[in-house]
C-alpha cells in the first residue's frame, strides 16, 4: 500500500474504513499507522465527497415516468433480463441429473428386488426340502 493506492482505494470505497474491502481495509490500516498524514488526507477528501453526495437530494421516480420508461423499452423490441443468465440451463442440467440418478436408483432396485426374490424362493425351497417326512410333491406343490 502506498499513498496513490491509498488515494485511489478511497475514491473508489469512500472515507469510511468498514466501507472498504476486508483485504483493503487491513491494508490501508497498517499504512495509516506508517504513514498518519498521507492516509488521513486520502480519507479527508472522500470523507467531503461522501458529505456531498448525502447531502444531495434524493431522486424519486414518479409512477407515471417508470411506466413510460418500460412502456419505451418495450416498443423498441427490448426485452427484461434474466436475473441470473445462465439459471435456467443450470436447473435443466441438474433436473436432468436429478433424473438420471432416479432412474439409475430405479433399475438397481428392480435387479436387486429379482435377485433376492429369486434366492429367498431357493432357500423357501430348501428349506422344505430338508424336512424329513415329505416327498417332493409336497414340497414343490
Amino acid at each position: 500500500m502506498n499513498a496513490d493506492r491509498m488515494r485511489e482505494l478511497a475514491e473508489a470505497w469512500g472515507g469510511d474504513l468498514r466501507r472498504w474491502p476486508t483485504a483493503e481495509r487491513e491494508a490501508a490500516q497498517a499504512f495509516a499507522r506508517i504513514e498518519p498524514e498521507a492516509a488521513e488526507r486520502a480519507l479527508f477528501e472522500a470523507r467531503q465527497l461522501d458529505a456531498a453526495l448525502d447531502a444531495a437530494p434524493r431522486v424519486i421516480v414518479s409512477a407515471g415516468l417508470r411506466d413510460r420508461v418500460i412502456a419505451t423499452a418495450g416498443t423498441a423490441g427490448l426485452k427484461a433480463r434474466a436475473v441470473w443468465p445462465g439459471l435456467r440451463r443450470l436447473l435443466w442440467i441438474g433436473g436432468a441429473g436429478w433424473a438420471a440418478a432416479a432412474c439409475a436408483g430405479v433399475v438397481f432396485g428392480l435387479t436387486l428386488t429379482h435377485d433376492l426374490e429369486g434366492q429367498a424362493q431357493l432357500d423357501l425351497v430348501l428349506d422344505q426340502a430338508s424336512v424329513d417326512g415329505l416327498d417332493d410333491m409336497a414340497v414343490l406343490g
